[in-house]
C-alpha cells in the first residue's frame, strides 16, 4: 500500500511554517516569561511538520529549529574550563531526541496511511456487494409481479384477477425504490422522491390506467429515505389504483397525484373528480385499505386523512423529520 507522496516543495513549505511558528510562540513566550525550556516548542513543531510532510519534512523542521537553537540559545561549543560546555551536550542529546521523534511519528503516519487505505478498500468492496444486493432483491421483486401478473391473467374470478394484479403493482412499486439506491450509495442514500413517485405513476398510466382516465402528477424534488420512498410509493400506488377502479365506472376522468415540500412537512396528494362510487373503500371490505394505508404512513411517522368533496382527496403528511 503506497501512501501518497509530496513533493520536495511542499515538504519545505510545511516544515519553514512549522518552524515560524515555533518561533512566533517563542517570541510570545518570551515577551510574558522569559528563560523557559529552549526546547519545549521544537518538539511539536517537528511533530505537526512530519505529520503533514512526513519524515522529509520533519527532518527539514529539525535541522531548521536546531540551527536557530544554535546561532540564538546556545552560541558556546567550548567550555571556558576546557572540554565539552553544557551547550553542546543539549544540542546533541536534543538532536537525538528529535530523530527519535521524527522516526516514531512518520511510522505513525505511514501505519495511519495503510490503515486507512485499507478501510477504504472495504467500504467500496461493501458498496459493491450492497449494491449487487439491491439489483438482486429488485430483479426479485420483478420476477414475482410478474409471477403474480400471469397468474392474474389465468383467474377466473374477477375479485381474484383484480387482487392479483393489485398485489403486483405493490411488489413493482417497491421494487422501483431499489433503482435509486446504486446511485446514491456513496453520497446519501437518499433518494428523490419526486422522481421515485413519478415511475410509481407511470406504470399505473401505462399498465392499468384506461384512454378515458387522464393521470395528471406534479411533484417537488426532495430527498427521502428508501424508507419514505417505499411507503409513500405504496399509498399512491394504492389510492391512485383505488381511484381507477371505483372513482369513474366507464366514464371519462381525472386524477391528479402532488407532491409538495413545505416548511415543516412534506405532502403527498391524490385527488379524483369521480362521483360517489370513489370512496377509497369500496370492494375492500370494511375499511381494510384505509387501515393499511394508515399502518403504513405510521411507520414512517405520517399521517392519512381521506375526504370526499365531489370525489376524493387523499393526504398523506410526512414530518420533515422523518424524511431522512
Amino acid at each position: 500500500m503506497r501512501i501518497g507522496r509530496h513533493g520536495f516543495a511542499f515538504d519545505v513549505l510545511t516544515a519553514v511554517a512549522a518552524t515560524m511558528g515555533a518561533v512566533a510562540a517563542r517570541l510570545a513566550i518570551e515577551h510574558v516569561v522569559g528563560g523557559v525550556a529552549p526546547f519545549v516548542l521544537t518538539f511539536p513543531a517537528v511533530m505537526i511538520a512530519t505529520l503533514v510532510g512526513g519524515g522529509r519534512a520533519g527532518t527539514i523542521a529539525a535541522v531548521g529549529c536546531q540551527l536557530l537553537t544554535i546561532q540564538y540559545v546556545f552560541p558556546n561549543w567550548v567550555s571556558p574550563h576546557g572540554g565539552i560546555s553544557t551547550d553542546l551536550a543539549n544540542m546533541v542529546l536534543s538532536t537525538l531526541a528529535l530523530a527519535g521523534t521524527i522516526w516514531a511519528t512518520a511510522s505513525y503516519r505511514r501505519a495511519a496511511a495503510v490503515m486507512r487505505g485499507r478501510c477504504e478498500q472495504q467500504v467500496h468492496t461493501l458498496s459493491l456487494l450492497n449494491a449487487e444486493m439491491d439489483h438482486r432483491t429488485k430483479n426479485n421483486y420483478q420476477i414475482a409481479a410478474g409471477l403474480l401478473a400471469h397468474q392474474s391473467l389465468s383467474s377466473l374470478d374477477p375479485a381474484v384477477a383484480r387482487e392479483l394484479d393489485m398485489a403486483a403493482a405493490r411488489l413493482e412499486t417497491i421494487a422501483s425504490v431499489y433503482q435509486d439506491l446504486p446511485a446514491q450509495l456513496d453520497h446519501t442514500r437518499s433518494i428523490d422522491l419526486a422522481d421515485h413517485l413519478e415511475r410509481v405513476v407511470s406504470l399505473l398510466r401505462a399498465g392499468a390506467a384506461p384512454e378515458y382516465i387522464t393521470i395528471r402528477y406534479r411533484a417537488d424534488h426532495i430527498q427521502a429515505s428508501s424508507d419514505v420512498a417505499v411507503v409513500a410509493g405504496l399509498i399512491v400506488n394504492e389510492w391512485v389504483t383505488n381511484a381507477l377502479q371505483h372513482a369513474f365506472g366507464d366514464g371519462p376522468g381525472r386524477i391528479s397525484v402532488d407532491v409538495a415540500d413545505k416548511a415543516d412537512h412534506i405532502r403527498v396528494t391524490v385527488v379524483d373528480d369521480g362521483g360517489a362510487g370513489s370512496r377509497i373503500d369500496e370492494g375492500q371490505g370494511q375499511g381494510q385499505g384505509s387501515k393499511l394505508m394508515t399502518s403504513l404512513a405510521k411507520a414512517i411517522q405520517g399521517e392519512v386523512t381521506i375526504g370526499y368533496h365531489g370525489g376524493t382527496r387523499c393526504t398523506l403528511v410526512i414530518p420533515a423529520g422523518a424524511r431522512s
